[in-house]
């Protein structure tokens, strides 16, 4: 069985903090930001359109400490959710006070598990913050939150899942991502959604090579030899288009990657010549 999604089709993304962020990291400079909605014209895409959008991603420009400032928008998350909005948390290194604020209203939380300090200190900017602080607040998160679920595809979920990316130093895989997917396999979470660095216009990396795809390929090989008996992989929203993402994910598939949002024409070709079942869906792949 594989998962292709669509997210666009019923996920709205909203950027609490609109386009503002403290950070500025160095892969996307609050480019990202500028592309999703405000709270504002969210809440009018709801009323407009009854029904239709099933779930929101809660996301935002960051604090100097790395994390987007959530108990200032504590009136638009409750009134999101009871309009029977899924809610989605991609919100950063949160207190534990923050995660019981917004434990009733998460359905899950995406949380970039990032274990190389380079990448925290250089390319987040985060001096004072280190690997430590990543794990920590993710295993809180966990705790906090709940860990196992089932959900209808029977396939074993947690509401806390961690995203890894590969590349995020200017393109270079390294060590940083070996230690990522070690960390993560004596953790154990039941999904890892795996993203893939895309030099962005308008920030300082736009200028960097993508990473190089035999060391991205070689990365979720040792990731699936590393998890596969307790975790699923998926590849998720951020990576390359064009030819790079049709390698990319006919290779990925080959070596046991189940999911992808907006799958290439080259797999998609793939797994219907191989009769493979395929579950088509529309939110986010954390969602699922």
């Amino acid at each position: 069985m594989l998962y292709f999604f669509y997210p666009s089709r019923e996920t709205l993304e909203v950027s609490l903090t609109g386009t503002s962020c403290a950070l500025n990291c160095n892969h996307c400079n609050a480019q990202y930001l500028s592309r999703m909605k405000t709270k504002e014209e969210i809440l009018q895409i709801l009323e407009k359109n009854p029904g239709r959008f099933k779930s929101i991603l809660i996301s935002g420009g960051s604090t100097p400490e790395g994390k987007v400032p959530i108990l200032q928008h504590m009136d638009f998350i409750q009134k999101v959710y009871s309009m029977g909005i899924k809610l989605n948390f991609h919100t950063g290194l949160l207190t534990e006070e923050e995660i019981r604020a917004i434990k009733p209203y998460v359905e899950r939380i995406s949380f970039d598990f990032v274990y190389d300090d380079r990448v925290i200190q250089d390319v987040y900017h985060l001096k004072d913050k280190t690997k430590e602080d990543f794990e920590k607040t993710y295993l809180l998160m966990r705790r906090i939150i709940g860990g196992r679920i089932e959900n209808e595809e029977g396939l074993p979920q947690s509401r806390v899942v961690p995203h890894i990316t590969l590349g995020l130093k200017c393109g270079e895989v390294d060590q940083g991502e070996e230690d990522t997917i070690d960390e993560l396999a004596f953790i154990k979470p039941t999904l890892i959604v795996i993203d893939v660095f895309i030099p962005t216009k308008g920030t300082p990396y736009e200028n960097c090579p993508l990473p190089n795809l035999d060391k991205v390929l070689k990365m979720i090989d040792k990731a699936y030899r590393r998890t596969s008996r307790t975790t699923t992989l998926f590849l998720g929203c951020m990576r390359p288009f064009g030819e790079y993402r049709e390698r990319l994910d006919v290779e990925a598939y080959k070596l046991g990657v189940k999911g992808f949002v907006l799958p290439s024409k080259a797999l998609r070709d793939l797994v219907k010549e191989k009769g493979e079942e395929v579950r088509i869906f529309n939110e986010c792949c954390a969602l699922i």
